[in-house]
């Protein structure tokens, strides 16, 4: 079991790796095309932010500021904060009516080490954030950890495609 285990983690560094490597090339085409078109000032600069998809996986979060979360090509919502990331994005699925059911399903049943991811009333969460009414989730952990139980706790759960779902966060 340890082996799956490992090679499961071994995955999601690759991916993770494939996301940042995906990214420096298409910072390096942008500089490139902007080189051949004689605007060097523009290349000078650094992009305000990056955006990352959020099935590269959570690890590639850690210690980034998010500016916004975007649904598809269009759809941005701008944030400042990881815990508006994941409140918009479980705002999202639980709009949806039948993944608002299955959310519901879980309450009470999706446990962390000591509390309830999911529950129906913010009683016995460190920090809990209200979704919906008699819907509240756990806050309190790290980015990493925050996203990886959203999606693999809550929205693999429930059956949430969040494969069009990217993140934009602030570059250094």
């Amino acid at each position: 079991m340890n082996v799956i285990r490992e090679l499961k983690i071994m995955r999601q560094q690759i991916r993770e790796l494939d996301t940042k490597a995906g990214l420096l090339i298409q910072q390096l085409k942008t500089q490139r095309e902007q080189l051949d078109h004689g605007n060097s000032a523009i290349v000078e600069m650094e992009p305000y932010e990056t955006i990352c998809p959020l099935f590269a996986g959570p690890g590639i979060f850690k210690g980034e500021k998010p500016t916004g979360v975007l649904f598809g090509a269009s759809d941005r919502v701008d944030v400042g904060t990881w815990k508006k990331v994941f409140h918009e994005i479980l705002r999202r699925c639980d709009a949806d009516p039948e993944k608002h059911v299955a959310l519901m399903n879980l309450r009470g049943k999706v446990s962390g080490r000591e509390r309830f991811l999911l529950s129906k009333e913010p009683l016995g969460m460190r920090s809990p954030l209200k979704i919906a009414d008699n819907l509240y989730t756990e806050t309190h952990y790290d980015t990493e950890t925050l996203f990886r139980i959203l999606m693999t706790r809550i929205l693999d759960a429930v059956g949430y495609d969040y494969s069009h779902i990217s993140v934009a966060i602030r570059n250094s």
